[in-house]
This record gives C-alpha cells, structure tokens and sequence, in this order.
C-alpha cells in the first residue's frame, strides 16, 4: 500500500483460485463475481458480488451460511489500480494477472475487476480501468509491496526532463535581423526584388 510517497507492507495476495474475470471500464455499471480465495471464508461458501459504479461500488458479501453483508464504498475511499501477479496453486508453478480496486486503509474490501490466466489483456485493463476511474496505475513487486506506476504531481502526470533550445547556453537567440549566417537578411531587397536572400 503506498502512503504519501512512501511504500508499506500490504499482504499478499492470496492464491488466485477463481477463473477469468473481464469487466470492461467502458460499460459502467460492471458486474463482477469473484470467489472467496482465503482459506475460511471459502470453506464458509463466500462469493462477492460487486458492482462497479463510476463514482462508486456497491458489494453483497454472500455465504449460505453467514448470510449477506451488504457495505458500499465510494471511489474516492480506493488508493488505485493494482497490478498483480498470483499464483494459482500452493506450488506456484500457474500463475494469474489480477488487475485490482485497492482500498486505502481496508484490504478486505479490494474489488477484482480482471483476472487472467494467460495475462494478455490484463495490462490493457489495468490501463483502461485506471483512466476511466481517475485513479493511479499500481504494481506490486515480488514482496507484495505496491508502488505507483506512474510519477504524479497532484492531478499532473511527472515525465522525464526532455531538452530544449534553451538549454545550451551557446544557443544565445540571434537579433532578429540576422538569419542563419549572420548576413543581414536585406529585408528591402527582397521587398523589391521578390527574390529569397542569400541568409535564409
């Protein structure tokens, strides 16, 4: 979880044991069902449903066996789009790319909105979920922590410095009356002649 610049400990996530999920951002309100990955809340029959809204989502927490617990968060409450890669089984060999709504404070409250097996569309997802949502681009890297994708400047995106005319302190701005040469550009006789001078 990334907190004022800073990186912090989140727990990894758990083993993907759901199939593919592929909710499209263009086409809100998104339905999504994602199964319980833990081990307890599985063996209680746990499924979420979660609607994605474009200012909000709203969640049925489901079991046979606890019933449903109904909560509902706006957008604003989820620090950004998570990438991840999990595995799919205890032995780690299948792994799984998960594009992820990450919460703020409340990890329990993480929406899936992709889940892929082969990991083909799920860049473009991650993408496109954190551009229609307005929420920064996250990673995880292999210790489970998240850092932001992209360098940001509160809503401005930070890119690298790029050169430019003024950066050469030999490149002083000629006057405007000399051309590339340095000839004067005889401005009356190209007004009369018609012709271009020799400068340009």
């Amino acid at each position: 979880m990334t907190r004022h610049g800073k990186e912090t400990r989140q727990p990894a996530t758990r083993i993907w044991r759901g199939g593919e999920i592929d909710a499209d951002p263009f086409h809100l309100p998104q339905h999504v069902a994602i199964g319980a990955a833990a081990l307890l809340p599985r063996a209680f029959g746990f499924i979420r449903f979660a609607t994605v809204h474009a200012d909000a989502v709203t969640v049925n927490d489901s079991s046979p066996i606890l019933g449903i617990f109904d909560w509902s968060e706006p957008i604003s409450a989820y620090e950004g789009v998570a990438l991840r890669v999990v595995d799919r089984d205890r032995r780690g060999i299948e792994k799984a790319l998960v594009v992820e709504l990450t919460h703020r404070r409340n990890s329990k409250r993480n929406i899936v909105v992709h889940a892929s097996h082969d990991g083909l569309d799920a860049p473009a997802r991650w993408r496109s979920w954190g551009r229609v949502l307005r929420l920064p681009l996250l990673v995880e890297d292999r210790e489970g922590t998240l850092h932001a994708a992209e360098r940001r400047l509160g809503a401005l995106h930070v890119g690298e410095p790029q050169p430019h005319s003024g950066a050469n302190p030999l490149s002083a701005r000629r006057p405007l009356s000399f051309g590339q040469s340095g000839q004067p550009r005889l401005w009356g006789e190209r007004l009369v002649g018609g012709a271009r001078p020799p400068a340009y």
